[in-house]
């Protein structure tokens, strides 16, 4: 429950505080970080929470179609809790690979939609400079960000049961 609100607070920081270091129109998304380390970290639905409740939040303060951004996360939530306790690496690295691939999953994920809905939802352009920008800030968010969660861990983390 502390990862999902922690969530929507980094929802509300990217679209007030985060605006003072964009890049080409582009803040890093925190939030999607912030879900993949909970994702990641935990077996249980905790990942999919923090993204339906964190989506919901962005669709609120955004243009997009109340759903999209729920949608999207729920499913990076269920993905990388996938890969929860089988991939194991170093502290940099990790968080690097899963930040910009989860950027990128949640690009392709919006285009897919946007090709079902395509009056209503518009997709990324994957040749645009803006889509690379939030996948390197992400991605050199991500180390600095996992660290940061991890000195939270009991609040974050479900211990996992022994069966």
């Amino acid at each position: 429950m502390v990862s999902s609100l922690l969530s929507v607070l980094c929802v509300y920081a990217q679209g007030t505080w985060l605006r003072a270091v964009e890049v080409l129109s582009v803040v890093p998304d925190l939030a999607l970080v912030v879900l993949v380390y909970t994702s990641f970290r935990n077996t249980g639905p905790e990942g999919q929470l923090a993204g339906f409740l964190s989506g919901i939040a962005q669709d609120a303060l955004s243009a997009a179609p109340l759903g999209l951004n729920a949608l999207v996360r729920t499913l990076v939530g269920f993905t990388y809790a996938l890969a929860s306790g089988k991939v194991f690496a170093d502290r940099i690295l990790l968080p690097v690979v899963l930040a910009a691939s989860a950027t990128l999953f949640k690009a392709l994920s919006i285009s897919v939609i946007a090709l079902l809905f395509p009056v209503h939802v518009v997709p990324y352009d994957f040749l645009s400079s803006a889509l690379w920008v939030e996948i390197a800030y992400n991605a050199v968010a991500a180390p600095f960000v996992f660290l940061v969660l991890g000195l939270f861990g009991p609040l974050l983390v479900t211990p996992r049961r022994a069966y």
